[in-house]
């Protein structure tokens, strides 16, 4: 099971479940993850089975499994699977998030390719609804583990004083912007 790592990408975990399912059996082939609008957002497919065609061949499926299943009253869809002769295909719901699309050999046993597929796409599900880290947090992190530095020699605190401008203290006639005054 994937641990939470803070300092990686939301690809870059959706990715490492896929390697992880696929490493939980054999009998798995290819696995994606796909938006409910046919596009991809993470696959680990073999040479050949291109990510975009995956990626719309699922969202028609889906489409037509919703209307299926709305349309003979059987509720909303949460799966489809289809056997074909080399194999069967798993599209699991990661929750209302995304969906995950597995492959498996001819032969697999449907029940744990079915178990694997849906333990992995609660693993989707929570990796889409995490916060993704604020832009600047890396960097405050970066700033946060620095020694105070003083590169302006200021009272040695490392910060400037705050700049203030009095035209008329000065007396020198230009004011701030430099533009002169009489």
């Amino acid at each position: 099971m994937s641990e939470l790592r803070t300092d990686e990408t939301r690809a870059t975990r959706l990715e490492r479940t896929l390697r992880d399912l696929l490493s939980a059996t054999t009998d798995l082939e290819a696995a994606a993850v796909v938006s409910f609008d046919g596009l991809p957002m993470a696959a680990s497919l073999p040479t050949g089975m291109d990510e975009d065609r995956v990626a719309a061949m699922s969202a028609a499926l889906l489409s037509l499994g919703e209307r299926a299943t709305e349309g003979l009253g059987r509720g909303a869809l949460s799966q489809v699977f289809i056997e074909g002769e080399n194999g069967t295909v798993f599209l699991i719901s990661a929750d209302d998030e995304a969906v995950l699309v597995a492959v498996a050999a001819k032969g697999a046993k449907t029940g744990l390719m079915l178990y694997e597929v849906k333990r992995a796409a609660a693993q989707v599900a929570n990796v889409l609804r995490q916060e993704p880290e604020p832009a600047g947090a890396a960097a405050e992190d970066v700033a946060a583990a620095l020694p105070e530095l003083d590169p302006i020699g200021v009272n040695g605190s490392g910060y400037a004083e705050p700049v203030t401008y009095a035209p008329y203290a000065s007396g020198s006639g230009v004011d701030p912007a430099g533009s002169a005054w009489s």
